[in-house]
C-alpha cells in the first residue's frame, strides 16, 4: 500500500504516532491487539473511536480532543502492558 492509497496524516497525526506510523492504516483496536493489548485497553477507548484507523485517532488527537488522544496513549502502552504482565 502506497501512502497515497492509506490514511493521510497531518504533521500533527504524525507527531502523535512518532515511531507507530506504520499502524496508521489499521483499526485502532486491531493496532491495540497487535502489540499485545487486550480488551480491556479496548473497552476503554470511546465506542464510536474503536472502529476509526490509527492515522485517523492521531489526526483527531492532533486537534486536541482529549479522548482522541487517549486512544492514542492506550496504543502506545500496549506494548508496555504485555511485557509487564506477560501476555503472549
Amino acid at each position: 500500500m502506497t501512502e497515497s492509497e492509506g490514511v493521510a496524516l497531518t504533521n500533527g497525526g504524525q507527531k502523535k504516532l512518532a515511531n507507530l506510523i506504520d499502524l496508521k492504516d489499521l483499526i485502532i483496536a486491531d493496532a491495540i491487539r497487535s502489540r499485545g493489548g487486550g480488551q480491556s485497553q479496548i473497552d476503554q477507548l470511546r465506542t464510536d473511536y474503536q472502529l476509526l484507523r490509527v492515522g485517523e485517532l492521531a489526526n483527531l488527537a492532533s486537534a486536541s480532543p482529549a479522548a482522541a488522544e487517549t486512544s492514542i496513549k492506550i496504543l502506545k502502552q500496549a506494548k508496555k502492558k504485555r511485557d509487564k504482565y506477560g501476555r503472549k
